[in-house]
C-alpha cells in the first residue's frame, strides 16, 4: 500500500510539473506575441546604448555553448572511438537539437524585422562574423535534426532511414565538430569589435579561442548534469561509471583554458584592469567559482565514484560559463556612470518561456522516444537494457530494431 501510494504521488508530481512547464511556455508565447504586435521599442528596454540585451546575452551567446554537449560527446564517442560512452550521446543530441532550435527562436524575436532574416541567404557578406554564425547555426541545426531522427526512426520502425542514418553517423559527428568550432569561436569574435567598450578584464585577441575551449568543457559538463538529473528525477539508469570517464577529460581542457586566459590577461590586455570594483568582483567569481573550484574537484579521485560531487562540479562549470558570457556580452560592456540595463517583463517572460520549453520538450521526448537506451548497433546488451527495450517496443519490434533488415 505504501509503495502504491508512493507511485501515485510520483505520477501526480510529474503531471503537476508538466502543467507548470506548459504554463510557463504559454506565458512566454504570449509575451512573444506581444513583442511582435507592439515591436521591440515598446516591449523591451533596448536602446542605442544597449542594442543587445537579455535575448542575445542568454538566449544566444549563453545558450549556444550550453547546447555544446552534442558535438563534444559525439566527437569523444564516435571520432575517438570511446564506444562505452554511446548511451550518453542521444540525450546530448536531444539537448543540442532543442537548444539550437530555441536559439533560432530567440534570434527571430531579437530581429527588428524577422521577415527579413531570409536575406542572410540571399546576400552573402563574407566579411561579417554574424554571417558566419548565421550560416553555421542553420547548418548545425540541420545536422542535429538529422541526428535526432535516430530515435524517431526507431520509435516508428523506419528501418531504411535508420540504416542510412547509421551510415552517416561518423560523417555527421565530424561535420558537427567542424561547424561548432567555427561558430562557437566566432561568438567571441563579435566582441573583438568592441575595442573601447568591453572592459580589459575580458577584451583580448584570444577571446574566440577562450569561447571555443569553454564550450568544450561546458558541453561535457552539461552531459554530466543532464545524466545525473534524469537518473535522479526520471528514473533512468545510473551512468556515473560512464561519467567518470568525462571527469578525466574535462580538467585537461580546463587547464588549457586557464592557461590561455591567464596568458591573455597578463600579456595581451591593454589598459587598467582594477579600475571597476564591481567588474573585478564579477571576474573573480567567474574564474574562481566557475573554473578553479570545479577544476580542483575534477582532479580529485573521489569524483570518479561520487555522483553528488560530479553534479556539483558540473553545476559550477555551467554557472561559470553563464557568468562569463554575461560578463562579456552585458556587464563588461557597461561604461562608468552609465545607466544600467534591466530587462523588461516581456524580455524576462520570453526567456523563461524558452527555458521551460527546453525542459518540457526534453522530458516529453525522453518519455516517448528511445533516448536513454544503448545504441542499437551495440552488441553487448545487458539484461536491463534488453528488458527496457522490450517493455518500450514489444519483443518483436525490439528484435527488429537490434537487427534491422
Amino acid at each position: 500500500m505504501t509503495a502504491a501510494r508512493l507511485i501515485v504521488n510520483e505520477i501526480k508530481g510529474y503531471h503537476r510539473f508538466l502543467k507548470f512547464m506548459i504554463f510557463l511556455v504559454a506565458l512566454g508565447a504570449l509575451a512573444s506575441a506581444i513583442r511582435f504586435v507592439f515591436g521591440l521599442g515598446v516591449t523591451t528596454h533596448l536602446n542605442d546604448t544597449y542594442p543587445w540585451g537579455l535575448w542575445i546575452s542568454f538566449d544566444v551567446v549563453t545558450a549556444v555553448p550550453l547546447a555544446a554537449g552534442a558535438f563534444t560527446i559525439g566527437i569523444v564517442a564516435h571520432v575517438f572511438h570511446i564506444r562505452k560512452l554511446e548511451p550518453l550521446v542521444r540525450p546530448a543530441i536531444v539537448t543540442g537539437f532543442l537548444g539550437y532550435s530555441l536559439v533560432c527562436v530567440g534570434l527571430l524575436l531579437d530581429l527588428g524585422q524577422p521577415q527579413r532574416g531570409i536575406n542572410v541567404l540571399r546576400f552573402w557578406n563574407f566579411h561579417s562574423p554574424m554571417f558566419e554564425v548565421s550560416m553555421c547555426v542553420m547548418a548545425y541545426t540541420t545536422v542535429l535534426t538529422l541526428e535526432f531522427l535516430h530515435p524517431v526512426a526507431e520509435k516508428f520502425g523506419w528501418h531504411l532511414p535508420l540504416r542510412v542514418l547509421r551510415t552517416l553517423e561518423l560523417p555527421f559527428a565530424i561535420l558537427a565538430a567542424m561547424i561548432s568550432t567555427l561558430h562557437q569561436s566566432t561568438l567571441g569574435t563579435f566582441f573583438l569589435i568592441a575595442v573601447d567598450k568591453l572592459h580589459n578584464l575580458w577584451y583580448n585577441p584570444l577571446l574566440p579561442l577562450q569561447f571555443w575551449l569553454s564550450a568544450i568543457f561546458t558541453g561535457l559538463s552539461i552531459v554530466i548534469l543532464e545524466a545525473s538529473l534524469v537518473h535522479r528525477y526520471m528514473g533512468q539508469p545510473d551512468e556515473s561509471e560512464l561519467l567518470a570517464t568525462l571527469t578525466r577529460i574535462i580538467p585537461w581542457v580546463m587547464a588549457v583554458y586557464l592557461g590561455v586566459k591567464g596568458y591573455a590577461l597578463i600579456f595581451l590586455s591593454h589598459g587598467p584592469l582594477f579600475d571597476r570594483p564591481v567588474l573585478l568582483l564579477l571576474f573573480i567569481v567567474e574564474v574562481v567559482v566557475g573554473v578553479l573550484v570545479p577544476f580542483v574537484l575534477f582532479l580529485t579521485g573521489r569524483i570518479r565514484i561520487d555522483k553528488r560531487l560530479q553534479l556539483r562540479a558540473a553545476s559550477l562549470v555551467v554557472f561559470g560559463l553563464v557568468l562569463n558570457r554575461f560578463n562579456v556580452s552585458m556587464f563588461g560592456m557597461e561604461q562608468a556612470n552609465q545607466q544600467v540595463y534591466v530587462p523588461s517583463l516581456i524580455e524576462s517572460l520570453v526567456t523563461i518561456g524558452i527555458i521551460a520549453a527546453h525542459i518540457l520538450f526534453f522530458v516529453l521526448v525522453a518519455k516517448y522516444f528511445p533516448v536513454f537506451e544503448h545504441h542499437p548497433e551495440a552488441t553487448d546488451y545487458t539484461i536491463p537494457d534488453r528488458l527496457r527495450r522490450i517493455e518500450r517496443h514489444g519483443e518483436r519490434q525490439a528484435a527488429e530494431l537490434e537487427n534491422p533488415v
